[in-house]
């Protein structure tokens, strides 16, 4: 028996060192705070250069649905073209990239995918059968 108690002790040793590791690793990441549109319009009204606005929230990784009266009233309260250009750019990439993900497997992968699907084992997806 006295054989197996310095493995024992070894895999503990090992056990303890990784969990130290994995809880070290998870108390390092620090949360992002999303930004808000009024806090847009306060850095724009106190007069902060439009590209330190704009990297504040490429850092924040805000993305804001923004409706067309809204954005009439953000360029009343001062914010920048070019603020709301990205905001609308951000928003845009956003949901294009949703849509990938949500449909890139419908015809094998992005696109058509294999160069015959639409010919090659019938022209289209299974829920289209008539």
């Amino acid at each position: 028996m006295s054989a197996n108690r310095p493995s024992t002790r070894r895999s503990a040793a090992a056990l303890a060192l990784l969990a130290a590791v994995a809880l070290g690793a998870c108390a390092t990441t620090e949360k992002r705070v999303p930004m808000t549109l009024e806090q847009v319009i306060q850095h724009s009204k106190a007069g902060t250069p439009p590209p330190d606005i704009i990297n504040q929230l490429k850092e924040s990784r805000t993305i804001f649905e923004v409706s067309g009266s809204q954005f009439a009233k953000l360029r009343e309260e001062g914010v920048d073209d070019s603020v709301l250009d990205y905001i609308q750019r951000t928003y845009v990439a956003s949901v294009e990239m949703d849509t990938r993900l949500r449909y890139q497997s419908m015809y094998w992968g992005y696109g058509w995918g294999y160069p015959y699907r639409p010919y090659y084992g019938g022209g289209w997806p299974y829920w289209y059968r008539w």
